[in-house]
């Protein structure tokens, strides 16, 4: 079976075993024009959670009902084989999701 690569903002759950109880699931941030790296670029989506005045960095997001947050500043790369697959996609949340990443590496 061949696995359709993964698109930028997919969803899918974390199966480390060390970390899925305090990140169930992790969002591709990475570009969909690089996914044939041997990483992908991952934030885990957290229970929700604000730091005053950084709203902006932690947008949070809803998915199946719940509402999450995606921890910007937490994110790291991983094996691309390691991606699962996708429960969801937050493309509309786009604008948010890059404006956060926006701040971590250009501060605006």
């Amino acid at each position: 079976m061949v696995r359709r690569p993964f698109r930028q903002f997919d969803v899918f759950k974390n199966t480390d075993k060390e970390t899925a109880d305090a990140h169930p699931y992790l969002i591709v941030l990475q570009s969909d024009v690089i996914t044939a790296l041997d990483t992908c670029i991952v934030a885990p989506l957290v229970s929700p959670k604000t730091i005053k005045y950084f709203e902006r960095l932690l947008p949070i997001v809803t998915m199946n009902k719940r509402s999450y947050t995606i921890a910007i500043p937490d994110m790291a790369a991983i094996p691309s084989a390691a991606v699962g697959n996708p429960i969801a996609n937050l493309e509309s949340e786009r604008y948010r999701i890059v404006a956060a990443v926006d701040l971590v590496f250009t501060g605006i």
